[in-house]
């Protein structure tokens, strides 16, 4: 066992490849948990300082699911405040309210990110309220309806002054305050880097939420009781709809909404550390293969002298567990660099973590080391049972270069298993996430059972304008790809992974935008849009569309407003719309009724929902808006085109009686007869003036904008992906210098019979081209019909156009070969330079 150990040892540099592969993905992995930990923490203690006077919280209790992983909640009627400073055992207690609203800057734009942090608006502390969350820095509180107070941090990035007029927007409308203060959130600039506008209790509650209503009661206790005596004695006076929560309650649950703001960011960065994890699997696996194979001589000579089959693959095994072991303490420590990385990702979207150390919890170790070591281990299994069946007799032959047999019993195994991961990933688009994650798997396994077969005929064909454009060189770098179609299919597999992952994400994005293209063009019916880009929060005020609509160049304008209810007890998102004037800038298709008929005792169902529900006209739901109250609302209407309206529309005026803020997302309009866009256009822009959010298109650029939307997420994931592509270049380099190590004497001969540095440099790259080509191909294919099955799992949701996208394609194909071909210089330069004589004389 000993000899074995050495004999490990002595070839430890081959391994540093595969270490790297793993390195880079525990580092990943460490990262997110870090990271993630680190987040956990920071926010756990911010909001413990921020409710760390407040002993007592009044809110409502009803919570409506938007379907974004996030709540809206209803608000509380102004006149509890009073009754619960009257409960025995409080000592002071104060109403806080909170809304949309973005403060303009000294250039008339908006401050912020469009889609970064959410941009808020509420009342500021009172003179003597000890337990608010903001405390002032600098000034003094607003008192009257002209002045504001803001964050820090808005009033530092905005560089205003003290006594200036700052403009706010909200749905209050578009208005000029005074700057008196500066406040800090606890002991922060500003709560995850949220901009926010104060105003007094009486002017918040009419200019962000709604006259006569708070979000929530803070209470004080007289120390006379404790936090959960208070809580309850209070509760037992409220009315029904509201809740009463402790201040240690309140503030847990006041940092898991930011946290659950930002899981849906660390869940990706952990799929994407799964990936990178996955591609190195391929790596580690052929690295072992290809060294069980270097050293079959050496392991049917040590068979030869006595060593059992379980000593062979305790060697090998205890190689994995060395580099697996290495690699992944490697990769851990390289997380705590990853994570503070993600934080400056974040920060540049506008997200700002309060400064504070790492947290590195032991679990964040001890998965890191599990989950190398088994990556590791595991795929060094296989390899090490082959080397195991070595027959002693094979030391006295050359072993190196693989059978060459077709295996029609590999074929269908990999025919089969692809066939099932197709089925799997069908089935996971109707189901969950994780399903769909499952079916992806196991048809890149198939695909990987697969290779072998298609590595042959695949690399003859790649290379075959090789020998016309480089001579011997050119066929000798086919005929050394098809030698081990194994060998070839494996390393290409690693990059098969990145690019299909790619190649699929850019063959949904393609076909998504189309389809938005389409909706929009077959729906919208209008000329012009004036849009905003909150991240779903807030909007344009209702007064906007009002100028929009005194305009002389406007026919119709049309606000539209996402509202949220429950309908038959189930959480939706509805359209909100004036029925006056909806129909004159859409067509829903509708199949019963119209969209005149909808009144303030009615509502309009897709033919989806309708068929679902068993809903006909006629019929009667319970719709419960943010207010609590149970309206039974009438069907006056089914439509077929739901892609934009969603399952049910409801009136503008009847959403305003249910307690959500009135927020348009867009204005639809339709210009007057004679108008041309583009002077429709001029004419809404100048009326926008005092709406810096407000964007003013034309029909053509509005559909462009939204479909371009998409952009920003698609190139997150390629920058997530290229992490894939990264540890796949390193699987090719990894397994040409293995493979240079065991032609040292081949390449020898070809430097000995007159072959210069330049075309065995050429020889190695043009080698890698093709098995990089290989797997970009294999990825390609796979790839798009991913993207084709994603799509067609998507019909009922809209998603009807499915459209390649050659260009984005094509490229995905030259940088594959590009990465071939730098994966290629380090071992091609080796190669070059090996000493002819010493090579000849290697065995």
């Amino acid at each position: 066992m000993r000899e074995l150990f050495k004999m490990a040892l002595a070839r430890k540099r081959r391994l540093v490849g595969t270490a790297i592969s793993v390195v880079i993905g525990i580092a990943f992995l460490a990262g997110t948990l870090v990271f993630t930990d680190t987040i956990r923490r920071t926010f756990d203690d911010l909001f413990a300082n921020v409710y760390a006077r407040t002993d007592a919280v009044v809110r409502s209790s009803q919570t409506i699911d938007t379907g974004f992983g996030s709540t809206v909640r209803g608000r509380v009627p102004e006149t509890l405040v009073a009754q619960v400073a009257a409960v025995g055992g409080v000592g002071e207690a104060h109403g806080s309210v909170q809304g949309f609203a973005r403060i303009i800057d000294r250039q008339g734009k908006p401050l912020g990110l469009d889609m970064g942090s959410p941009h808020l608006g509420g009342s500021a502390p009172s003179g003597t309220d000890a337990m608010s969350v903001w405390k002032l820095a600098e000034g003094r509180l607003p008192t009257t309806g002209t002045e504001m107070a803001m964050d820090r941090k808005s009033f530092r990035d905005g560089g205003f002054a003290l006594g200036e007029p700052v403009t706010v927007v909200s749905q209050g409308g578009s208005r000029a305050f005074t700057l008196v203060g500066v406040v800090r959130f606890g002991s922060v600039d500003s709560p995850a880097g949220a901009s926010f506008a104060l105003f007094d209790l009486t002017t918040a509650a009419a200019f962000v939420g709604q006259p006569g209503q708070v979000d929530e009661i803070l209470a004080r206790g007289d120390a006379t009781v404790t936090q959960s005596e208070l809580a309850r004695r209070i509760a037992t006076v409220m009315p029904a709809g509201t809740e009463t929560l402790t201040g240690r309650q309140i503030a847990a649950d006041s940092a898991n909404q930011v946290k659950k703001g930002l899981n849906f960011f660390n869940v990706l960065l952990l799929v994407f550390a799964g990936v990178a994890l996955f591609v190195g699997i391929f790596i580690i696996y052929n690295t072992f293969s290809i060294v069980v194979a270097q050293r079959k001589r050496e392991t049917a000579l040590l068979r030869a002298l006595g060593a059992s089959r379980d000593q062979v693959i305790g060697s090998l095994l205890l190689e994995s567990v060395a580099v697996g072991l290495i690699a992944s303490v490697l990769g851990f420590l390289g997380g705590l660099a990853v994570s503070s990385v993600l934080k400056t990702f974040l920060s540049a979207l506008g997200i700002d973590i309060p400064t504070g150390g790492l947290v590195v919890a032991p679990r964040t170790a001890v998965v890191s080391l599990v989950v190398g070591l088994t990556i590791t281990v595991v795929s060094a299994v296989a390899p090490a049972v082959r080397a195991s069946k070595v027959p002693p007799v094979a030391a006295m032959r050359e072993v190196a270069v693989e059978p060459q047999r077709f295996s029609p019993a590999r074929l269908s195994t990999g025919l089969t298993v692809i066939a099932a991961g197709i089925v799997t990933v069908v089935v996971g688009l109707r189901t969950t996430i994780s399903v769909l994650g499952l079916g992806l798997v196991v048809v890149f396994v198939g695909l990987f059972v697969l290779g072998p077969v298609l590595a042959r005929p695949l690399s003859r064909f790649l290379g075959s304008p090789l020998p016309r454009l480089e001579g011997v060189t050119g066929s000798l770098a086919r005929e050394n790809a098809m030698r081990n179609p194994k060998r070839t299919a494996r390393t290409a597999s690693a990059l098969m992974v990145g690019v299909a992952m790619v190649a699929g994400i850019s063959v949904i994005a393609a076909s998504a935008k189309s389809s938005i293209r389409h909706i929009f063009a077959d729906q919208f019916t209008g000329d012009v849009v004036v849009s905003v880009q909150s991240a779903g929060f807030g909007g344009l005020p209702p007064t906007a569309t009002d100028a929009v609509r005194r305009l002389p160049e406007v026919k119709v304008a049309a606000g539209v407003q996402a509202g949220f209810a429950k309908v038959d007890g189930a959480s939706h998102v509805l359209s909100v719309v004036d029925p006056a004037v909806a129909g004159e800038v859409f067509d829903l298709r509708f199949l019963a009724g119209s969209v005149h008929d909808l009144d303030d005792a009615g509502i309009l169902v897709s033919r989806k929902q309708a068929d679902s529900s068993r809903l006909t006209m006629g019929d009667g739901v319970t719709v419960t808006f943010l207010d609590g109250v149970a309206r039974h609302l009438t069907v006056k209407g089914i439509y077929g085109n739901d892609q934009l309206a969603g399952a049910f529309v409801v009136s503008k005026s009847l959403y305003a009686t249910g307690g959500g803020d009135q927020f348009d997302f867009a204005i639809y309009v339709r210009t007057a007869p004679g108008v041309s866009s583009g002077r429709a256009v001029t004419a809404i822009s100048a009326a926008m003036a005092p709406y810096p959010t407000a964007k003013v298109e034309s029909k053509s650029q509005y559909i462009e904008s939204q479909a371009k939307q998409l952009d920003t997420f698609v190139n997150l994931m390629y920058g997530l992906l290229a992490l894939a592509v990264v540890i796949a270049v390193f699987g090719i380099a990894n397994t040409l210098k293995l493979s240079i190590y065991e032609r040292t004497h081949e390449i020898g001969l070809l430097r000995a019979v007159g072959a210069s540095r330049s075309q065995v440099r050429g020889l190695i790259r043009w080698e890698a081209v093709i098995t990089a080509l290989l797997g970009a191909v294999q990825g390609v294919v796979i790839g798009v019909l991913i993207g084709y099955l994603v799509i067609a799992g998507l019909r009922g949701q809209g998603f009807k156009e499915f459209t390649l996208p050659t260009t984005a394609l094509v490229v995905v194909l030259v940088i594959a070969v590009v990465c071939g071909v730098l994966a290629a210089l380090g071992p091609a330069r080796r190669a070059a330079r090996l000493d002819v004589l010493s090579a000849i004389a290697t065995e």
